[in-house]
């Protein structure tokens, strides 16, 4: 009998009472394969994660077709075949009023060599797809 017990009450403990909190979140993941994708210059695997129309891109775009998004990715990268960006820190994830944002931090390589720090910050609708992306110089804390 107390095997019994025992082998309940290790069972219960086992059980994750919260396993959300241990999985990374899906907008985390879109994250990480959207940047893996840019770095391979993959303009048109990367317009899956758009909005059909994302509000705000790079500094000057508002209101912009997923599809002239990827039409000026595709000439940035032909213009900076080397281009890459690096995640420097954890994603960090903010929800504020319903509306999911991710921060990320990182290294902007145009040439491949040189760089300069930018933080970066994308907005995800309800669907989780990306209607906000805007890059921003990030100063380094020392």
């Amino acid at each position: 009998m107390t095997f019994i017990l025992q082998l309940l009450i290790s069972c219960i403990m086992a059980v994750d009472p919260q396993p959300e909190k241990n999985q990374e979140r899906p907008e985390i993941k879109i994250v990480h394969e959207l940047f893996r994708l840019r770095n391979e210059h993959k303009a048109d695997s990367a317009e899956q994660y758009f909005a059909d129309t994302v509000l705000v891109y790079m500094k000057d775009l508002r209101n912009v077709p997923k599809q002239t998004i990827t039409r000026l990715d595709r000439s940035f990268f032909t213009s900076h075949p080397k281009n890459k960006f690096e995640i420097i820190k954890p994603v960090e994830i903010v929800t504020k009023d319903g509306m999911v944002t991710a921060i990320i931090i990182g290294k902007e390589y145009l040439d491949g060599t040189t760089f300069k720090y930018e933080r970066i910050e994308i907005k995800f609708d309800p669907n989780r797809k990306i209607n906000y992306f805007r890059a921003f110089k990030w100063k380094k804390e020392s």
